[in-house]
């Protein structure tokens, strides 16, 4: 970065709600301002050169927590906007642009150093097989807390890179912060992030103006850092790291006693170390722990039943795809599916995979795996679909009798259940939002109001769950943490069902996970 330019990191990160979307929008403004700059004439290149230059800036601040473009690639993008080589200028950026945009940046593994980063953006793409996948092994990236020097940082890229082998099933780049505060705003901002490694360097404060952050570290409980030992900042780093991303990798290196660290509560640490110049025994780790969730026990013993010779000798329709292949008339569904869907047709007569009924093998393992992936204590597969789930639930919950606060525009299977169970239901209306033509969620108040009339009626005592659809049908998303702990002031053991069909995915993002 030239001099002058260092101010521009102290950028407020407030409007980073959706930060990797703000990214590419400014990239693609940034693609678009040099594309006008390098083809307008030169007395109409000020407008264009400044807002250039603003991008430039206001991107800076993300960037620092994105292992591509890199470092060195970003200050040739300040040197060329500098020494007005705009034509040049306006490659470079295209090139990321696309890099970025199409993923490809991913699949590079031939980097040997951050001043490689250059030659990432104009190599050829990697070589792909015939469905148009990459034979480039998944990708992700390591984000090491430390207050380092650049040059550290570059001897600790290459060591890392030395220790690749052929036979890795995994690519990583690595991410490097100076501070606690940078390393959750990474966390939290860069999805690429699987893995962090924690060292004893590490600063508190971020370079960046983050208020924003300051109410979430409030929020996890991290308003005291400041007045505790920076030596347990990194045991704070930790359980704050896995608050928010609860299926990272965590690493701690350390130069306290072994004594010490057994009487700490590392929360998702899962490996100490003492000596952090044993990169490649951190290259091991890392790669291992990756690959630890990267299992997919059902899926990999359904391929493995589908190579087996079986020999089909009953009634049933199941023909492992010969009915198919040696039909004068449906061979173009041969076609469409291919040869393995067939081949891994099943039936509880012919064995090889587990029982849904009473899961022993890889069933038990994958919803073991799924169960970690939602943070769920147990996690059940169906087979007869969501409605069927609900009304399960309801009936294994609901006893003929009980009370139930239903949201009324809740889905129809819930209502079946409720009569199955032989509920008393008590509806709840949701808000209308009369300027989308839409209705919203059901108001606290709405809810607690229902309580307490329930309660003045000497009803309370059979009310058993509360029911409702979050996120709604429209997108409308409930706060769950204070939606309860109201209701349970009221009603302490009160049974809450949130219906989150349509908000899976929230578990998986960051923002949205404290809404779920």
């Amino acid at each position: 970065m030239p001099e002058g330019q260092e101010n521009r990191t102290t950028s407020s990160l407030t409007e980073y709600y959706s930060a990797s979307q703000l990214r590419s929008d400014r990239w693609t403004s940034l693609k678009a301002a040099c594309a006008r700059l390098a083809t307008s004439a030169a007395p109409e290149r000020g407008p264009f050169e400044a807002k250039a230059r603003t991008l430039l800036a206001s991107l800076e601040s993300i960037e620092f927590y994105w292992a591509f473009p890199g470092r060195s690639a970003w200050q040739n993008l300040w040197q060329l906007l500098e020494h007005r080589q705009f034509e040049e200028l306006s490659r470079s950026v295209s090139a990321i642009v696309r890099a970025l945009v199409s993923g490809s940046y991913r699949r590079r593994s031939g980097r040997s150093s951050q001043a490689d980063d250059e030659d990432l953006l104009t190599e050829d793409e990697p070589e792909e097989r015939g469905d148009g996948a990459s034979n480039a092994p998944p990708y992700f990236e390591v984000l090491i807390v430390d207050s380092i020097s650049p040059a550290q940082e570059d001897s600790q890229r290459r060591a890392l890179r030395g220790a690749r082998r052929p036979d890795d099933r995994f690519l990583y780049e690595l991410v490097f912060v100076p501070s606690l505060e940078d390393a959750l705003i990474a966390a939290l901002f860069n999805f690429n992030i699987q893995s962090v490694v924690i060292r004893p360097g590490l600063e508190l404060k971020s370079r960046n103006e983050i208020p924003f952050l300051r109410r979430y570290l409030r929020r996890i409980g991290g308003e005291e850092l400041e007045s505790r030992d920076p030596e347990a900042w990194s045991v704070e780093l930790c359980r704050l790291v896995h608050e928010i991303r609860p299926e990272v990798d965590i690493y701690l290196v350390t130069d306290d006693s072994v004594e010490v660290i057994a009487g700490l509560q590392l929360s998702g640490c899962r490996r100490v170390f003492y000596n952090q110049d044993d990169l490649l025994e951190l290259h091991v780790n890392i790669l291992r722990g990756v690959d630890s969730r990267y299992e997919t026990p059902f899926f990999n013993a359904l391929k493995q039943y589908s190579r087996r010779p079986t020999g089909v000798f009953h009634a049933l329709p199941i023909s492992r795809g010969k009915s198919i292949a040696r039909s004068h008339w449906i061979g173009d569904m041969l076609d469409f599916y291919g040869i393995n869907v067939f081949l891994a047709e099943t039936s509880a007569t012919s064995g090889g995979l587990d029982s849904l009924l009473a899961p022993t093998g890889s069933l038990k393992l994958a919803q073991e795996y799924a169960a970690r992936a939602f943070g769920a204590n147990r996690t059940y597969f169906a087979t007869n679909g969501t409605s069927t789930c609900n009304k399960i639930v309801v009936q294994a919950i609901v006893r003929p009798g009980d009370i139930v606060l239903v949201d009324r525009d809740c889905h129809k299977s819930h209502h079946y259940g409720m009569v199955l169970a032989g509920a008393k239901v008590v509806y709840l209306d949701s808000y209308p939002l009369n300027e989308y033509s839409m209705y919203g969620a059901v108001p606290l108040v709405e809810i607690k109001r229902r309580l307490l009339e329930l309660k003045a009626a000497g009803k309370l005592d059979r009310v058993r769950m509360l029911l409702l659809t979050n996120c709604t049908f429209d997108g409308v998303v409930y706060n769950v943490e204070r939606v309860m702990e109201e209701c349970l002031a009221i009603k302490p053991d009160l049974v809450f069902l949130w219906d989150e069909a349509w908000f899976a995915f929230a578990r998986f993002g960051t923002i949205y996970r404290q809404r779920t």
